[in-house]
């Protein structure tokens, strides 16, 4: 007699935990591979764009003047004191600096959500197992890199990921921080001093950034206000923590939209939206964006992947969640996601009544995807209460257990990028190779050739002096001590 899947567990159900770590384990292996696909990628990169005058500035100026550009320079952006600091500390490093940078950001992200979340299970007192964690986070790194509109300028560029990216990576750390503070018997006047600290690095990368940041620390500061009302002990531990980040994440915004050489740039973008029209837009770009965003099956997938990891593995604990609170968690979930959006496409709204630069992007889609992940998770979790047949438990391990065909689909289709990015690292290279010798030769001007941004996605390079992008030549020359003819490909 032959038996499925199915029918063989429900015979022998001592082997389903088995078969629920085997998914584990396949997830964590199918992310986690993917994740590897996006490092390795990394290996490619160089200096492009804005990187050149940074370089040109670490070189002629030194760091410390280079920092006080802040007051004056115009050339690129300054203002953005976080990403002069931390495009400092890379370029000590050379290629090897920019090279690294990607795979410490996934790193550190990673790592920064498992903390976070295993922070927050302790706190709601639910048991969730760390490889559980691990998966959740992984999850939620890949997809958000993976459905970032420019990946190159938002993960491959320096200027770009430590303006667009590094922010989110940042912000989670600081809320790890936060969290921790409910978890140890008595608070450390150094960890608060460390947080403000992190929210003013995290505020001075980029001012969408800086705005999610505001509004994750507002969300956070009136949750834990209502907490302390009620003598909650979670509540008073972490609320003063939480106030000096914010007020540091204030500081911050002030001291990038105040910056001198801010406002010498903002005569380029014409008056900015009115205060009466401002409402209107936010609502309508937050909308179309949750629209396209339903409508993309990526994102769907990722809730129902998330909805099913919840079904399969419930939390447990001292605590246990009627059905009805797990919706009023999924309705926060709903509602804190849209705000934090909202709250991203803010500065391009007000400033250039539009979107954002997709570069710019991957801020709102990694809060997309979260809303999403969790959102299903908790769904996932909710319906488990109320359907707890053996059959249909081991029906969504299965399913589960296929879904991850999804994320191995998606990096087979990344794999293209590999002789994309190969081919402009070649050139690159060869281009590098033709200046170091004609400085070796003691020339006074070399011809390059430009490298075209078109395949992957646009970036700017070299240009000749006719173009707009003639200033990041002279960037480039200044640093290399040489004049450079550039000629289009």
């Amino acid at each position: 007699m032959q038996f499925g899947i199915i029918e063989l567990m429900l015979l022998e159900k001592f082997t389903f935990p088995k078969f629920k770590k085997i998914i584990l384990t396949v997830g964590l292996f199918v992310l986690f591979s993917g994740l590897a696909l996006f490092i390795f990628l990394s290996y490619y990169n160089r200096y492009w764009a804005d990187d050149w005058c940074y370089n040109a500035d670490y070189l002629l100026k030194g760091f410390i003047e280079t920092l006080r550009g802040y007051f004056y320079d115009t050339t690129y952006t300054p203002s953005r004191y976080s990403v002069t600091i931390f495009a400092g500390l890379l370029n000590v490093f050379d290629i090897l600096g920019v090279q690294w940078m990607t795979p410490l950001t996934i790193l550190f992200w990673i790592m920064g959500l498992v903390f976070l979340f295993r922070n927050i299970s302790y706190l709601t007192g639910l048991q969730v197992n760390s490889a559980l964690i691990a998966l959740l986070s992984a999850l939620i790194v890949y997809f958000s890199i993976y459905l970032t509109p420019h990946l190159y300028q938002s993960f491959y560029w320096r200027t770009g990921l430590l303006t667009y990216t590094t922010p989110l990576v940042l912000t989670t750390w600081l809320f790890v921080l936060i969290t921790r503070q409910a978890l140890v018997e008595k608070l450390s006047n150094w960890e608060t001093v460390l947080a403000g600290a992190l929210a003013l690095l995290a505020g001075g990368c980029s001012e969408a950034g800086t705005t999610v940041l505001i509004s994750a620390l507002g969300v956070y500061v009136l949750l834990a206000g209502i907490g302390v009302y009620r003598k909650q002990s979670w509540a008073l531990k972490t609320l003063p923590i939480a106030v000096v980040s914010l007020v540091f994440a204030i500081v911050a915004l002030c001291l990038l939209v105040f910056a001198p050489s801010t406002l010498i740039r903002k005569a380029r973008y014409g008056e900015p939206t009115s205060f009466a029209e401002l409402p209107r837009l936010m609502f309508n770009y937050t909308y179309a964006f949750f629209v396209l965003s339903v409508k993309d099956y990526h994102h769907i997938l990722i809730a129902l992947i998330s909805a099913l990891i919840g079904f399969v593995y419930p939390v447990t604990g001292a605590r246990s969640y009627k059905f009805n609170k797990y919706i009023l968690l999924d309705v926060v979930v709903v509602v804190v996601t849209v705000l934090l959006v909202a709250a991203s496409l803010t500065p391009s709204i007000y400033i250039e009544s539009g979107l954002p630069a997709p570069r710019t992007m991957i801020i709102p889609h990694f809060i997309a995807v979260v809303g999403f992940a969790l959102g299903g998770w908790v769904t996932g979790s909710a319906f488990r209460e109320i359907w707890k047949a053996q059959w249909l438990q081991i029906s969504a391990a299965v399913l589960l257990l296929i879904s991850f065909a999804f994320p191995v689909y998606t990096f087979v289709k990344l794999s293209d990028l590999v002789s994309i990015y190969s081919q402009r690292t070649q050139l690159w290279d060869a281009r590098e190779a033709m200046i170091q010798q004609a400085l070796l030769a003691d020339e006074v001007r070399v011809t390059v050739t430009a490298i075209d941004g078109l395949p992957v996605g646009g970036i700017r390079d070299f240009d000749p002096k006719e173009k707009a992008g003639y200033w990041i030549t002279q960037c480039a020359a200044e640093y290399y001590g040489i004049k450079l003819d550039v000629v289009l490909p």
